[in-house]
Order: structure tokens, then C-alpha cells, then sequence
């Protein structure tokens, strides 16, 4: 156990150490994995759904996980593997258009206050499913989260996978995630990271077939002492094949947050596009923030975007709100909501949009 809390989420081409984003530690103590007794899956799924016990299909998708790059590190595979305590074997058929979301809360209390979770989604050629897993935290002593999702989107299949990470103060949480997109294929991921004490989390995508596309939509919030450390990588392996990233963020106290985003087209992916783009709203002179957006290229006529803006919030904003009769808490509560509002409307559940910007509202009161 011990060597899953160095070298996770490595950026992959090293740079300086003394920047401190080529890997993360993980600061805190590992504990005893017990069983997780909650049922996170609502009995019962829609018609050309699936989901059953990961375990009872190791035989059947080992060839696709030899292909899958984990998005952490090896330690962090094999420590799932060995610690898991839930997961699920995901698996929509042949041209099915599920409609309902399929939905799978966490959440950790003293009686489950750890979870190592192991996720395999399978969609079949022009399938196309809406994932929701949601993880939430109502513990009292320290909550441990780890967790591994692989994703395998066929010819035409189109998969929305949305993680949402409200953890308590003290929990940590560890998540890693890995794709694959055939020809064709379509992954779009929204990622929201919001609780922790620390947080480390990376989505590795690769773009295999020809005209594949691969989304990311993320959301992190740090305050008090959190740690934030997300690391994003979008291959481009075939011709023609699209990529975007885009992040937006808020830092305030104390909060330490390294973004790493890396396109990456390697020989044999020309007219292959990609873009990326990271927001961060600094509300203390005491944040860290850094920012590594990386962009590789072994492939000549491809094209490639990346930005990343920070700064203090807008005072023309900030001033014309107050004018309007607004405190300068409400006035900054409103226009961090407003800047959040895009990747949250990606959402496609009422109650849970709902229930993030109550959980946001709460967090933003000291702002």
C-alpha cells in the first residue's frame, strides 16, 4: 500500500521538480479497506443496460484493460485491484440510445468510511448511455476514497460520463480514469471536484479510430487547506480525431491547486485537432496555483490550441453588481455561480445540479 502514495498522476514528459507537478504524493495515511455494504446501483436498469459485479467479468474485458492507460499509475491499479470493495461491469448493446441516466451514489459514513471502487463501461457500436457516479461524504472521522473507471466507447458509440466528488473536509479522494474511442467513437467527460482535504484525479483518453472525438468539462473549487492536483491527457492516436479540454476553477485561503493538461498527437494522427483551455479565479493572496498545459506533437499536420488565464476577480463586475444593491459576498458568490453555470448545466439531472449549488452556496458563505 505504501507505494500508491508516491509518484501518482504523472505528467508525461517530466519538467523541473522544483515545480513540483511532475507527480503527487498522497499525504495521508492509507486505512484499512473494510467492506462498502451500500448499494450505490438503484435495483433494476433500462432496457439494453447491463450492470453487474466487475468480478464476474475479469476474463472478459482483460485483453481491452492490456490496452487502457490507467490515468494514475500502476501502483494505483494494482492497489484497486487488490483493495476493491464495489464495482460494476457497465455494458450497453448494439445501436441501443439509453435515455434515463444511469445513476451510482457513494457515499461514506462510519459505518462505510472507505471506498476502492473499480468501474468498467463498455458501450457497443452506435450505443449511446449517460453515466452518472456521484460521491458524497457524511463521515465524522477521516473518509477514504479510491477509484479506477475505464471507459471503451466502439464504432459510433457515444458515452457522457459525469463524476461529481463533494467529499467532506477531512476525506481523500483518489480517482483515476481511462478511455478508449474507436472509430467514430465519442467520450465526453464532466468532471466536478469540490470536497476533499486532498484530491488526485486524471483522465487519460486515447483517440484510436478515425474521427473519434474525446471531451473534458472540468470543475474544481478549493478552499481552507485543500490540495487539488488533476491531471488530463487527450491522445490522439488516428486521423482526424478531436480533442478538448476546458477547465474552470476557484482558489481561496489557503487552497493549493497544479493543473496539468497535455495534448498529445502522436505519428499517424494528421488533421487531428485539439484545444484546451483552464479559467482559475484566485480570491487570496495565500493560494498556490500552478498550471502546466503541455502540448506534444510526432505529427506535422495536425492542429493544436492551449490558454490558460488567471487572475483576481473581475472589479468592473464586482463593482456594477454592488451598485445594484448587492454585498460584496453576494456579489462574488453570484459571479463565481455564473462562472460554474456552463459545466454544470452539462448536468442532465435536475436534483443533482440542484444539490451542487446548494453545496457550493454553503462552501462560498466565508468568500
Amino acid at each position: 500500500m505504501e507505494k500508491l502514495q508516491k509518484n501518482l498522476s504523472p505528467i508525461p514528459v517530466k519538467t523541473w521538480n522544483w515545480l513540483g507537478v511532475n507527480s503527487a504524493v498522497l499525504e495521508a495515511d492509507i486505512p484499512a479497506i473494510t467492506d462498502y455494504s451500500k448499494q450505490p446501483v438503484a435495483k433494476g436498469s433500462e432496457k439494453g443496460v447491463t450492470i453487474t459485479d466487475i468480478r464476474l467479468h475479469r476474463d472478459t474485458i482483460k485483453f481491452m484493460e492490456k490496452k487502457m492507460d490507467v490515468g494514475a499509475s500502476e501502483a494505483m491499479r494494482d492497489f484497486v485491484k487488490k483493495n476493491q470493495n464495489s464495482g460494476y461491469f457497465i455494458e450497453i448493446e448494439e445501436g441501443e440510445k439509453i435515455g434515463t441516466p444511469i445513476i451510482l451514489q457513494y457515499d461514506l459514513d462510519e459505518e462505510n468510511p472507505t471506498l476502492v471502487d473499480d468501474h468498467f463501461i463498455l458501450a457497443h457500436e452506435n450505443s449511446e448511455a449517460t453515466i452518472i457516479i456521484n460521491y458524497t461524504s457524511s463521515c465524522i472521522q477521516n473518509g477514504f476514497h479510491s477509484g479506477v473507471t475505464k471507459v471503451f466507447a466502439q464504432k459510433g458509440a457515444v458515452v457522457h460520463l459525469i463524476k461529481v466528488q463533494m467529499l467532506a473536509d477531512q476525506d481523500t479522494h483518489v480517482d483515476a480514469i481511462s478511455a478508449i474511442t474507436d472509430e467514430k467513437g465519442q467520450i465526453d467527460f464532466t468532471l466536478i471536484e469540490l470536497g476533499a482535504l486532498q484530491t488526485i484525479t486524471g483522465c487519460r483518453t486515447q483517440l484510436v479510430g478515425k474521427n473519434s472525438t474525446g471531451t473534458i468539462h472540468s470543475l474544481y473549487f478549493g478552499d481552507q487547506n485543500r490540495k487539488i492536483d488533476i491531471n488530463y491527457v487527450q491522445t490522439h492516436q488516428a486521423r482526424e480525431s478531436l480533442s478538448s479540454i476546458e477547465a474552470r476553477g476557484v482558489l481561496l485561503d489557503h487552497s493549493q491547486k497544479v493543473f496539468k493538461g497535455t495534448l498529445d498527437f502522436i505519428k499517424g494522427s494528421s488533421g487531428s485537432k485539439g484545444k484546451e483551455e483552464e479559467y482559475t479565479v484566485l480570491l487570496s493572496p495565500t493560494v498556490r496555483n500552478r498550471s502546466t498545459p503541455l502540448m506534444l506533437c510526432g505529427e506535422d499536420a495536425v492542429e493544436g490550441q492551449h490558454a490558460v488565464s488567471t487572475g483576481k476577480m473581475d472589479e468592473n463586475k464586482l463593482f456594477y453588481l454592488m451598485s445594484r444593491g448587492l454585498s460584496e459576498v453576494e456579489a462574488k458568490k453570484l459571479i463565481i455561480e455564473a462562472e460554474f453555470q456552463p459545466i454544470l448545466e452539462k448536468i442532465p439531472v435536475i436534483e443533482l445540479r440542484d444539490t451542487i449549488s446548494m453545496y457550493l452556496r454553503r462552501r462560498l458563505n466565508h468568500v
